[in-house]
C-alpha cells in the first residue's frame, strides 16, 4: 500500500469513527468542512479532500499528481507528539511545525475538532487503535542520540552578555 492509500485509508476511518459517534466533535465537523475542499500534506504525501452534504456527510480523498497549494502540512512526529500530548495543537502552530492556511472561521472551527477528537481519544477505543496503526505503520525518522556531545551542545547562558559593549562592563560604579 502506498502512503497516499495509507492516509487515505487512515483518514476514512477518521470519518467514520467520528460519524458513528455522532457526538459535538461530529456535528463540529460536519458544521466546518461541509462543501470544502483541502490539500494536506504529511511528510511529503499531498492528498485532495472534498466534503459535501451534512447528514449524511459524504467525504472523497484523492492522490494528487502535481503538487498543490496545501492548507494544511506537517510531520508524523508532530502528530505523534500531539497526541501523545508532549506538545500542544497550538503550540505546533506558533513554532511552524503544522502549517495551517484558510479564513479564520474555518481554522477556529478545525481547531475545535481537533481538539474535541484528542479529547475522545482518551476514552474512545477506536481512536486508540487508529493512532497506534498510525504509530506502528507511518515512517518513523531515523532518530537523533539521545544527548549531543558537549563539543556540540550550545551553551545556555552567556550570549546576552556577550552582545554588551567592553566598555560598558567595564564601567565601575561607587
Amino acid at each position: 500500500m502506498t502512503n497516499n492509500e495509507q492516509l487515505a485509508q487512515w483518514l476514512y476511518r477518521l470519518v467514520e469513527i467520528l460519524r458513528s459517534q455522532g457526538n459535538s466533535t461530529w456535528r463540529r465537523l460536519v458544521q466546518t468542512v461541509s462543501g470544502k475542499t483541502a490539500v494536506i500534506e504529511l511528510d511529503g504525501t499531498q492528498l485532495q479532500l472534498w466534503a459535501q452534504g451534512d447528514e449524511p456527510l459524504q467525504v472523497s480523498i484523492e492522490s494528487l499528481t502535481e503538487p498543490q497549494p496545501v492548507h494544511f502540512c506537517s510531520d508524523a512526529e508532530t502528530l505523534r507528539d500531539i497526541i501523545t500530548g508532549s506538545v500542544t495543537l497550538d503550540a505546533a502552530v506558533m513554532s511552524g511545525k503544522i502549517y495551517v492556511r484558510g479564513d479564520l472561521p474555518d481554522l477556529l472551527g478545525i481547531n475545535q475538532v481537533v481538539m474535541g477528537i484528542l479529547a475522545d481519544s482518551a476514552i474512545n477505543l477506536q481512536l486508540q487503535r487508529l493512532w497506534n496503526d498510525f504509530d506502528h505503520l507511518w515512517f518513523h525518522p531515523p532518530s537523533p542520540p539521545p544527548c549531543q556531545s558537549l563539543d556540540q551542545q550550545k551553551p545556555s547562558c552567556g550570549y546576552l552578555i556577550n552582545q554588551i559593549p567592553a566598555d560598558v562592563l567595564n564601567i565601575e560604579v561607587d
